[in-house]
């Protein structure tokens, strides 16, 4: 990686769906595409919004990177190959415009953006971290992923990781991904996990894994629920991966993804890191899974006090192989 390859590529501002000013800052740091979304705040808060706390504004790096002092965020191990058919679209929703922040995302999706380039061997070109991710942000990657899907046929392997909040929709308990501007009382401004995991499915690709350090009842990151979710935790209903396609998650059922504040990441993306730290990137699937979910189960009791059981669901056409897959 050069350290002095750091251009930025700006987008002019837009209004969204509140009236609100946004700049949208595509940026490319070290040749990792970067894109963020951040609400202008010369803009007053429409009345019908609550305002955007402090905790939930973007803080400069320098005070990020002040904070980073996980011991997976320090000595990464380098590949000893490159794997140009993969490709990792990497979603680190922090800061929300309408609820609480999700504490540590945006460092989670930054490292392990790290670790795909580093340990995994993906080119850079190969790696969208979008901070921060609006619904069009969604969109318009998912529909990127499709179109390298197609280019790129059965060669092509898809990873997605996600690190935000979850929602369920409290009348169909259907789980959705939450855009930093979506509202929870509107499921139309969130992103269906369904409707991904259908339009995934339908991709070509030789095999997809999911990544998602969510959960999906309501629940924040830590203590307590949702501002737009009612105050209890909600069983959502898991939705149905398809075609070559599994996804690990970070908590089953009602439960909810807690952070590991000393590691300052979330626990499943700390353990994630940790197995691939450890190994040099050379695990399966199965392998890392396991690793990652013997540690949650236990660390989550010991720190949080609360059970948190990572889970694998893979598609009926894959069904137990993805055990033997590498991130790779």
């Amino acid at each position: 990686m050069n350290p002095n390859n750091n251009s930025v590529h700006s987008s002019p501002s837009a209004i969204n769906s509140n009236n609100q000013t946004v700049n949208s800052s595509n940026q490319v740091v070290n040749n990792i595409t970067v894109i963020q979304q951040v609400v202008s705040p010369q803009q007053k808060t429409p009345p019908n919004e609550q305002p955007i706390p402090e905790s939930a504004k973007v803080e400069p790096k320098k005070e990020i990177a002040k904070k980073v002092k996980s011991d997976v965020d320090e000595n990464i191990p380098n590949a000893n190959c490159i794997n140009e058919n993969t490709f990792a679209w990497i979603f680190a929703n922090e800061n929300y415009q309408g609820v609480e922040p999700v504490p540590n995302a945006i460092n989670d999706g930054m490292v392990f953006a790290l670790y795909c380039e580093k340990v995994l061997g993906l080119p850079s070109t190969n790696i969208h971290l979008v901070k921060d991710a609006t619904y069009n942000n969604f969109k318009r990657e998912v529909n990127l992923m499709k179109q390298i899907s197609e280019a790129y046929k059965s060669d092509a392997n898809i990873i997605v990781y996600y690190a935000g909040h979850g929602l369920p929709d409290e009348s169909s308990k259907n789980a959705f991904l939450f855009p930093v501007d979506g509202d929870g009382s509107d499921m139309t401004t969130c992103y269906s996990l369904n409707e991904l995991y259908k339009t995934l499915g339908e991709m070509p690709a030789s095999k997809i894994i999911v990544l998602l350090d969510a959960c999906f009842s309501g629940s924040q990151r830590g203590d307590g629920m949702l501002a737009k979710a009612r105050g209890v935790a909600i069983k959502a209903k898991a939705a149905s991966p398809a075609g070559n396609m599994v996804v690990l998650s970070a908590a089953q059922g009602n439960e909810t993804a807690y952070p590991y504040k000393e590691k300052q990441h979330g626990l499943f993306t700390y353990f994630l890191l940790k197995k691939l730290q450890m190994s040099k990137g050379i695990v399966t699937l199965g392998e890392l899974f396991d690793y990652v979910k013997d540690n949650v189960v236990k660390k989550s009791l010991v720190v949080n006090g609360k059970q948190q059981t990572p889970s694998a669901i893979a598609s009926s056409l894959v069904f137990d192989a993805w055990r033997s897959w590498t991130l790779e």
